[in-house]
This record gives structure tokens, C-alpha cells and sequence, in this order.
């Protein structure tokens, strides 16, 4: 019973594992894609041509630069992100001791070192 125990504890490691990966994924990705959107809906705003793109580039970097020298701004926006990791790393290493305490894994036995015979004189004299 203990096997199916462990396994349920496991398998719910592994679903809140994948929700955290989602959930930071999702996080991080549309703070990464948020600047190629802003680029895409300005070179489709001015005519969706190759200077149209190249104008929304330069938009999208000025912008970027901008926003970047804001105080704390980054900083906020990154935050939560790795507030999300805390929970996440506590959380799945928190379901991993359960998961030991269920089951815990018998000491391995300690071989029984044989007394070899000194091939020297030096290897007697440090035994």
C-alpha cells in the first residue's frame, strides 16, 4: 500500500510542478513578448511595409529604453516572478518530503571490509 501511496504523492508532484512551469512560463514569456506585440501592431498600424517595420523598431526600442529607466519598474515586474519560484521550489520540495516520509529508503548495508595481508613493509606500518 505504501508503493501506491508514493505514487499518488508523486503524481501530485509532478501536477504541481507543471503548474508552476506554466504559470512562470506564462509570466516571463508575455513580459518578453509584450515588446515584439507592441513592434508587430506598430509596423501593421503604419502600413505593414519594410520602412513600416523598421520605423516600429525604433519605436519599440525607444519605448523599451524608456521604460527601462524607469525607478523600480523592472524590478516590479520581475518580483513576482521569483516570489512564484519560491512558492513553487518550497512547494514540490515540500510534496518530496511527504513522499520520503511515506517511504523512506532502507540504509544500504555497509560492506565488510576484508583484512588484506600488507604487500610492504611501508602498508603494515600505516595499518
Amino acid at each position: 500500500m505504501k508503493t501506491v501511496d508514493v505514487l499518488v504523492v508523486k503524481l501530485l508532484q509532478l501536477i504541481v510542478t507543471t503548474f508552476f512551469l506554466f504559470v512562470l512560463s506564462l509570466w516571463y514569456g508575455s513580459i518578453l513578448l509584450a515588446p515584439l506585440a507592441v513592434w508587430f501592431n506598430l509596423s501593421t498600424f503604419l502600413g505593414g511595409g519594410i520602412f513600416a517595420t523598421l520605423v516600429a523598431g525604433g519605436l519599440t526600442i525607444g519605448l523599451g529604453f524608456y521604460l527601462a529607466r524607469l525607478p523600480g519598474l523592472m524590478d516590479t515586474m520581475i518580483k513576482p516572478g521569483v516570489e512564484m519560484y519560491k512558492l513553487a521550489l518550497s512547494t514540490v520540495c515540500g510534496i518530496g518530503r511527504v513522499a520520503s516520509d511515506i517511504d523512506p529508503k532502507p540504509a544500504a548495508e555497509t560492506e565488510k571490509k576484508e583484512e588484506k595481508p600488507a604487500s610492504s613493509t611501508a602498508d603494515a606500518e600505516a595499518k
